[in-house]
């Protein structure tokens, strides 16, 4: 056998009419280098889970947190304007939970964030998406709230659920199939959030949908 350098091996097999992939070879010589098989993931966990932001979404503007902990916003609007009429969404659905993913629990105890929602909602809080960090490659590209809330989803292997969101950028790359999640994904206008007629009938039709589904497994207990 003769060891050489790879370039001089290069030159040689081209001498006798070869040549060589060498990336190929040590792509096929590394086991771990290759596409990892796709894991069958059971999303059996059946609680309808809304995805709440604050900013953008039950009010117009972005936060500023003072010093003193205290919260304005940019715009001078009040804060949590929208959030009554998400309570008097969620009303007919005691089942649905809330997750939130508004970055005000990075500075905040979870307990006084939750306390800037109306008394009616405040219970449906289930936890936050405060604890998963993204990749430094999806806050580069602005994907990171998109990645986190997915994280989330598959962790608790959520199969209801939909997220209202003004940064949820970039949901058609996510997923276990490119495309797979777009519809679970409401991206808002900042400056209207969940005011705009046209995202509570989406978010409507999604409440709708998981109480349909949720009535048909409860009739074959009925039934029995």
């Amino acid at each position: 056998m003769l060891v050489m350098k790879r370039d001089d091996a290069s030159d040689a097999l081209e001498a006798v009419g070869h040549t060589v992939d060498w990336y190929k070879v040590m792509e096929l010589s590394s086991p771990g280098r290759g596409q990892p098989a796709p894991v069958h993931m059971v999303m059996d966990n059946m609680t309808p889970t809304l995805f709440v932001d604050f900013d953008g979404t039950l009010h117009a503007g972005n936060a500023y947190i003072g010093e003193d902990d205290e919260i304005t916003l940019d715009t001078g609007r009040p804060l949590l304007e929208f959030a009554p009429l998400l309570a008097e969404l969620l009303a007919p659905y005691p089942d649905v939970e809330i997750v939130l993913t508004t970055s005000w629990v990075r500075r905040l105890p979870e307990e006084r964030v939750i306390a800037y929602l109306p008394p009616e909602l405040r219970p449906r809080v289930v936890g936050t998406t405060c604890s998963i960090k993204p990749r430094r490659s999806y806050v580069l590209d602005g994907t990171e709230r998109t990645h986190v809330i997915a994280s989330y989803v598959y962790g608790k292997r959520l199969r209801h659920w939909l997220a209202i969101d003004d940064a949820v950028f970039g949901a058609e790359r996510f997923g276990r199939e490119p495309g797979e999640l777009v519809d679970h994904f409401l991206l808002l206008d900042p400056t209207r959030g969940i005011s705009d007629e046209n995202s509570q009938q989406r978010i409507r039709l999604w409440l709708a949908g998981v109480h349909h589904n949720h009535i048909a497994r409860m009739e074959p207990c009925r039934g029995n």
